[in-house]
């Protein structure tokens, strides 16, 4: 794999899940505290950035993992517990409901973001030089 495709996916599943879908889910969480939801351009703008910058770092983290973590289970854990527990620290201050939906979402976007990591693998391009290239299927 190579840190471009890693980065590019894993920036492009944040700007639209973590960013766009994090936007949503804190109107969400407003209704549900009875809270009157606020909208504003920049604290979309801010939200959907942010989105996007975790993203990137979580492919890095990824791209990282695939270099030096051979087996596949080992770096899903591994990549679900770094980015799980970063994720952890950025929902800690909220409510306990809305902790497991931030945590959720996080949680799907790592998700997708592994499963599309491991197709590309399986086509063909490899994680690590050193490894031999298996062919599919």
């Amino acid at each position: 794999m190579k840190l471009r495709s890693s980065l590019v996916r894993a920036t492009l599943l944040g700007l639209i899940i973590l960013g766009i879908g994090g936007r949503v889910l804190m109107r969400v969480a407003a209704h549900m505290e009875g809270r009157v939801p606020a909208f504003t351009i920049d604290g979309t703008v801010a939200v959907i950035f942010w989105g996007t910058v975790a993203g990137a770092f979580a492919g890095i983290i990824y791209y990282v993992l695939g270099r030096f973590v051979a087996n596949d289970w080992a770096r899903t854990a591994a990549f679900l517990i770094i980015c799980g527990l970063v994720s952890w620290r950025g929902v800690r201050g909220l409510l306990p409901v809305q902790q497991m939906m931030f945590l959720a979402l996080a949680l799907s976007y790592l998700v997708i973001v592994d499963l599309l990591g491991r197709r590309a693998r399986a086509h063909g391009t490899r994680t690590n030089p050193d490894l031999p290239l298996t062919a599919p299927g």
